[in-house]
């Protein structure tokens, strides 16, 4: 890719849509490991994606070197940092949906002797409200000056949510990338960023406006 190709027009430009996630309580909850496999095997993929992906999207304060809930919860409850931190590295970049997370959760703990019973875990589910924000990219350029500016909800619905809910194959933007502008190379380092290893909005900002202008200015 070539610095050209920022101002070149994509036949159909960018809709920005947004969401916000409000919690509801999922009616179960879990005092020891093997209550929380259960509750991991029963509850609804939107509860998963809750507690793995909302420390990106939310103001909620997980401590920085864990990842998810779960690990939280493990570790300062169950008081096994070992496996806290196993839960914590879940791999959940693409093509990974929230299903696969699950599955791999549920298999390390499944390995766990850890008998231990702390103050219990609450899933919580939730339901997604989606809205326009009114807001489009008609050229790469244009993508990376709102992606600059526009609220982390909106870029995590297009990055995180609709793939790893199953919704999208890829994320949206490199799905928008590579139908617009044949941008393969650029799309896929877009693609190689793991959201389960951000419990910062702004610097999951950061890498994905880095990663644009690294591939595009090399």
């Amino acid at each position: 890719m070539t610095k050209e190709f920022l101002d070149a027009k994509a036949r159909q430009p960018f809709e920005f849509y947004a969401a916000y996630y409000p919690p509801i309580y999922a009616g179960k909850k879990a005092l020891t490991i093997e209550d929380l496999i259960d509750g991991l095997r029963k509850v609804d993929g939107f509860s998963v994606f809750y507690h793995v992906f909302h420390p990106v999207f939310s103001s909620h304060v997980i401590p920085y070197d864990l990842h998810n809930d779960f690990a939280f919860w493990i570790r300062d409850e169950l008081h096994d940092p070992s496996l806290a931190y196993r839960v914590s590295d879940v791999e959940a970049v693409e093509p990974k949906t929230v299903e696969q997370v699950r599955e791999d959760i549920i298999n390390i703990l499944e390995e766990s002797d850890n008998k231990n019973k702390g103050k219990p875990f609450h899933f919580n589910t939730c339901r997604p409200v989606v809205f326009d924000t009114g807001i489009r990219a008609h050229s790469i350029g244009e993508l990376i000056d709102i992606l600059s500016n526009i609220t982390m909800r909106s870029i995590v619905y297009h990055l995180v949510f609709r793939r790893v809910m199953g919704y999208a194959e890829t994320n949206d933007f490199s799905a928008w990338l590579i139908r617009e502008f044949q941008a393969d190379k650029v799309a896929q380092s877009i693609s190689m960023l793991d959201p389960q290893t951000y419990n910062s909005e702004e610097k999951l900002r950061s890498d994905i406006l880095s990663t644009l202008e690294k591939v595009i200015f090399s």
